[in-house]
C-alpha cells in the first residue's frame, strides 16, 4: 500500500513539473530517438526484403517449383510427372565465350553467362526487349541464322548493335534485341559474364554440349490450380530417391540471397545499435544534468516531507514519459525507412522491397530503446534520492556523491543482460552478436581507462611555461572536469567508424593489390580431355606465362553424412553451402597445391582401392566429420561412399584450383569428365589506359581461337565485380554508422555544454582578474584539443583492435594496420572537439560578470 501511494504522489508531481517543458532534455530525445530510429529502420529495411522475396518468390524461382540436373537433362520418367502437374518450361545454362567480329573489323570475345531457353520460357512475369518484341520472335530463325538477345554490357563491351553477327561456339547467331530485363533474374556475386540467350533447339549446333560440360538443366512448374507444391516436391523425392537432380519450391527459391541478407541486415543492426548505446551516454548525461539543475527543487520537496522513493520516483516516471517520447519518434522515423529508401534503391537491391509495419521490428527496437534508458539513467537517479534538504541554504545545488543503491544496480544490471541478449538475437549469428558484446564493454572500459590516464599523466608532468597552456593544463587536473565524458562520447562514435574504415582499407588492399599479384590471369573450365594436351601446349607456348595447372572436374553433391540426409544434419550455418549445391569435385594422387595436411594421412601415390577422401578441415568441422567417417556423394547420379582419410587447411585466396573433396584415383572412373585449368601471367607495368596485360590479352586471344568450346574467366574482372558489390555493401554499412557518429556529435555537445556552462564562476573570476577574450578562448581551445587527441587515440586503439578481429576471426583475412584511417581519426576528434567547443566559449565569453558577483 505505501508503494501504491507513494507511485500516485509521484505521479501528480512529475505531471506538475512537466508541464514547465523540456528544457535540457532535448539532447535525451535526440540520442534516444536517433538510436531507436536506427535501430528499427534497420530491422523494417529487412522485413521489407524479406516480405518482397516471398512476394515474388515464384518469380525469382520462374514457377512454382524447379527441378535442377546438373550435366544432363531429365529422364522421361519424371519430366512426364512435371508435365502432368502444370506448364513445363526447360533451360539450359552455362558460362562459354562469345566472338564478334567474324565478318571483319578484329576478332572481340566476352565471356558470357548463357541461357538456353524453349518457346513456354517465362512462365511468371515476362522478358523485356528493346526493340520490344516477343521473345519467341527474337530468337526464331531468320535468314538462315537463329536470333540472340544479349545484355547492354555485353553490347557494350564488344561494340554490337542490333543486327550484328557473333559467334557461339561452332555456331552463328543475330543479335535481335537487347535484353532489359528478365523476371528471374537475381543478384550474381562472381559476375561470370552478361547475359546471352538463346533458343533451346539451337544449342546443339553450338558444339557446347559436351560429356562432362558444366551444364545445368533446370525445369520449371507453373502449377494448375489448386496444386500443392509442397506435394508435388514430395511426391518426386519420393517417386526417385536417390536421384542426382534436386528440386525446391518457391518458397525456398533463393536461401543464399536470404541468408545474405541476413548477416548484412545483422551487421548493420549492430551499427544502429552502436549509436543507440553511444545516445545512451547522452542520456545518462542529460539525466545527470537535469537533476542537477533541479537539485533546489527536489530539496525543497524533501523538506516538506517527500521522501527518499518519492523523489526518485518523480524523476524516474518524468524520465519513462520522456523516454516514451523518444521511442515514439524513433519508431516513427524506423519505421518510414523502407517507404522512402524503397523507390530511391530501384535497381541497386537484387529484390524488390516491400515497405511493411513489422511487429518484431518496432517491439525489438522499443525494448531496445526502453533498457537502453533504464541502463543509463537509473545509476544517475539514484542520486535524486539522496539529496538534502541542506542544499536550500547554498547558493547553487549539485549531485550528491556516492555509490547507486544495491537494488538499483541489480535492475541495471538485468537491462545490460538484456541488451546483450537482444544484441546476440537480431545478428542471427551468436559469435558476432557476443562479440560485439564483448566489444561494447572493451570500449566503455578502454575509454573510461583513456580518460582517467589522461587525468593520471597531467599530474606527473609539470606544467608548460606558458601561462595560457598552463592554465589549460590546470583546467584539466581540476576535478569535476569533463575530460572523461568527451573522451567517452566522442571516442565510441569515432571507433565505430575507424573500425569500418579499417576494415574496408584490409578488404581493398586484398582484392586490389594482395589477390592480383598471386591469383592467376585465368581460369579455363570445360576442357574435354582429348583437348587437355594441346591446350596445355598452347597455353605454356604464350609469351609470357609462367604456369599452367590443370585438374579433372566433376559435379557432384554431398547426399549423406555417417548415413544421415545432409539436409537433416546438424550443421554450422557458416559452412552449409558445401551441401546446398554441386560442388566441383576431383581425384588425384597427390595432395593439391595451396593445403596443407592438418590431420589424417593422404594416399599414396600408387593407391588403388576402395573410394576414400580427404576434405577441407572446415567444412569438416561444420559437418561434425570425424577421420574414418563416410559421406555418401552423389555424382551425376552414382551414389559413392567414400571414406575420409585425411583433412586440408586450403588457402582459398591463393585463387589456385582447390576443392572441399579430393577423391582418391579409381573413385570416379567411367564417368564423364571435362578438366579445369589455370593460367599464370609474369607481372608487368599497368597500363595509363586500364586494359588487361599483354600476356593476359595473347592467352585469351591464343585459347578461344584455337578452342571455341573453352570458356575463359579472367580473375581480374571476377575481382573487380567483387569490389562494385563489396563497394555497396559498404555504402549501406556506412550509411548506419553515420548514425552512431551523429549520436556522439550530441552526446559531445551536452558535455560540452555542461561543462562550459559548470565554468560560468570561473570565467568571471578570469575576467575579474583582467583576462581578455584572447585569452581565455587560446586556454579553452587548447585544454579541449588535447581531450579530442586523447579520444582520437582511444578511439584508434579502439577500432583498430575490433576491426582485427573482425577480419581476422570472422572475414578469416590476413590483418594489415593502414595509417590513412588511422590520423583521419585522430584529427577528426580533435576538430570535431574544438569545433563544437568554440561555440560554447563563445557564448561564455559574451556573458557579464556583475550578475554573479551580486548573488555572491
Amino acid at each position: 500500500m505505501k508503494l501504491a501511494s507513494d507511485i500516485r504522489v509521484a505521479g501528480r508531481l512529475a505531471r506538475r513539473e512537466l508541464r514547465g517543458g523540456f528544457s535540457g532534455m532535448r539532447v535525451f530525445l535526440a540520442c534516444l530517438a536517433l538510436g531507436v530510429a536506427a535501430v528499427c529502420g534497420v530491422l523494417s529495411l529487412s522485413a521489407g526484403l524479406r516480405a518482397g522475396l516471398a512476394a515474388d518468390a515464384a518469380l525469382l524461382l520462374g514457377g512454382d517449383v524447379e527441378v535442377t540436373s546438373p550435366g544432363a537433362p531429365l529422364d522421361a520418367a519424371p519430366l512426364a510427372q512435371l508435365a502432368a502437374a502444370g506448364r513445363v518450361s526447360g533451360i539450359v545454362s552455362m558460362r562459354a565465350m562469345v566472338t564478334a567480329g567474324v565478318g571483319g573489323g578484329g576478332l572481340r570475345r566476352a565471356l558470357v553467362s548463357l541461357r538456353a531457353v524453349d518457346d513456354a520460357y517465362p512462365l511468371v512475369g515476362a522478358v523485356a526487349l528493346s526493340p520490344d518484341m516477343p521473345l519467341t520472335q527474337a530468337l526464331a530463325e531468320e535468314g538462315g541464322l537463329p536470333g540472340a538477345v544479349a545484355a547492354p554490357e555485353l553490347m557494350s563491351r564488344l561494340g554490337l548493335a542490333v543486327g550484328d553477327t557473333v559467334r557461339l561456339g561452332q555456331a552463328s547467331y543475330a543479335i535481335r534485341a537487347v535484353l532489359v530485363r528478365e523476371p528471374d533474374r537475381m543478384m550474381s556475386f562472381w559476375g561470370f559474364g552478361p547475359r546471352f540467350v538463346v533458343a533451346e533447339n539451337s544449342l546443339a549446333a553450338t558444339g557446347l554440349v559436351q560429356p562432362g560440360s558444366l551444364l545445368r538443366y533446370a525445369y520449371r512448374v507453373a502449377l494448375a490450380p489448386g496444386r500443392d507444391p509442397a506435394a508435388l516436391v514430395a511426391a518426386l523425392e519420393s517417386a526417385f530417391p536417390g536421384a542426382s537432380w534436386r528440386v525446391r519450391q518457391a518458397s525456398g527459391a533463393s536461401p543464399g540471397l536470404s541468408g545474405f541478407f541476413e548477416r548484412l541486415t545483422g551487421i548493420m543492426g549492430l551499427v544502429g545499435l552502436s549509436a543507440l548505446l553511444l545516445g545512451g551516454l547522452g542520456v545518462a548525461g542529460a539525466v545527470r544534468g537535469q537533476i542537477n539543475a533541479r537539485a533546489t527543487s527536489l530539496a525543497a520537496m524533501r523538506s516538506v516531507g517527500a521522501s527518499s522513493r518519492v523523489l526518485f520516483l518523480v524523476c524516474l516516471l518524468q524520465i519513462l514519459f520522456l523516454a516514451a517520447l523518444g521511442i515514439g519518434l524513433g519508431l516513427a522515423m524506423g519505421a518510414g525507412a523502407p517507404f522512402a529508401v524503397a523507390p530511391l534503391l530501384g535497381e541497386l537491391s537484387p529484390v524488390r522491397i516491400v515497405p511493411v509495419l513489422s511487429p518484431a521490428a518496432l517491439g525489438t527496437a522499443a525494448a531496445f530503446g526502453l533498457l537502453t534508458t533504464l541502463f543509463f539513467s537509473l545509476p544517475p537517479l539514484s542520486a535524486a534520492g539522496r539529496i538534502s534538504p541542506l542544499t536550500l541554504f547554498r547558493g547553487y545545488g549539485e549531485l550528491p556523491a556516492g555509490r547507486p543503491g544495491w537494488g538499483v544496480l541489480a535492475v541495471t544490471a538485468v537491462c545490460g543482460l538484456g541488451i546483450a541478449a537482444l544484441a546476440v538475437g537480431i545478428t542471427g549469428d551468436r559469435r558476432l552478436g557476443l562479440g560485439f558484446v564483448g566489444a561494447a564493454v572493451l570500449s566503455a572500459v578502454v575509454l573510461r581507462g583513456a580518460g582517467w590516464a589522461l587525468l593520471r599523466g597531467l599530474h606527473l608532468f609539470p606544467l608548460p611555461r606558458h601561462p595560457l597552456l598552463a592554465l589549460a593544463v590546470s583546467g584539466l587536473r581540476r576535478p569535476g572536469n569533463a575530460a572523461a565524458g568527451v573522451v567517452a562520447a566522442l571516442g565510441l562514435g569515432l571507433t565505430a567508424l575507424s573500425a569500418m574504415a579499417l576494415v574496408d582499407a584490409n578488404f581493398r588492399e586484398l582484392v586490389t593489390r594482395e589477390l592480383p599479384e598471386k591469383a592467376p590471369a585465368y581460369f579455363f573450365i570445360d576442357i574435354q580431355p582429348h583437348q587437355l594436351a594441346a591446350f596445355e601446349e598452347a597455353a605454356r607456348q604464350t609469351p609470357g606465362v609462367t604456369a599452367v595447372q590443370t585438374a579433372p572436374n566433376l559435379r557432384g553433391r554431398i547426399v549423406k553424412v555417417r548415413g544421415m540426409a545432409a539436409e537433416k544434419a546438424n550443421v554450422d550455418p557458416d559452412t552449409a553451402w558445401v551441401a546446398r549445391g554441386d560442388r566441383g569435385m576431383t581425384f588425384s594422387r597427390t595432395p593439391p597445391e595451396n593445403s596443407a595436411i592438418v590431420a589424417g594421412a593422404f594416399w599414396p601415390p600408387d593407391y588403388a582401392g576402395p573410394p576414400l577422401a580427404s576434405m577441407d578441415a572446415e567444412a569438416a568441422a561444420g559437418y561434425g566429420v570425424r577421420l574414418g567417417d563416410t559421406v555418401t556423394i552423389n555424382v551425376q547420379g552414382r551414389e559413392i561412399d567414400v571414406t575420409v582419410t585425411s583433412f586440408r587447411r586450403i588457402n582459398w585466396l591463393s585463387l589456385g584450383i582447390n576443392y572441399v573433396f579430393v577423391l582418391s584415383p579409381g573413385s570416379l572412373d567411367g564417368l564423364p569428365l571435362t578438366y579445369l585449368a589455370t593460367a599464370y601471367t609474369a607481372p608487368e607495368p599497368p597500363r595509363p589506359d586500364g586494359a588487361p596485360k599483354a600476356a593476359d590479352e595473347a592467352l585469351f586471344a591464343a585459347v578461344s581461337a584455337a578452342f571455341p568450346n573453352v570458356t575463359a574467366v579472367s580473375v581480374g574482372e571476377t575481382l573487380s565485380d567483387i569490389t562494385a558489390i563489396a563497394e555497396k555493401i559498404g555504402l549501406a554499412v556506412t550509411a548506419s554508422a553515420l548514425a552512431t557518429l551523429v549520436a556522439g556529435i550530441l552526446v559531445l555537445a551536452q558535455t560540452l555544454g555542461g561543462a562550459l556552462a559548470a565554468r560560468s564562476r570561473e570565467a568571471v573570476i578570469f575576467k575579474v582578474c583582467g583576462a581578455t577574450r584572447g585569452d581565455m578562448l587560446t586556454m579553452l581551445v587548447a585544454e579541449h584539443a588535447v581531450t579530442g587527441a586523447a579520444a582520437g587515440l582511444s578511439a584508434l586503439f579502439l577500432g583498430t583492435a575490433c576491426a582485427a578481429l573482425f577480419v581476422i576471426g570472422y572475414l578469416k583475412m590476413t590483418w594489415r594496420f593502414t595509417a590513412g584511417p588511422a590520423l583521419v581519426t585522430i584529427a577528426l576528434a580533435a576538430g570535431l572537439t574544438v569545433l563544437l567547443s568554440l561555440g560554447g566559449t563563445v557564448r561564455l565569453l559574451g556573458k557579464k560578470a556583475w550578475p554573479y558577483l551580486r548573488n555572491e
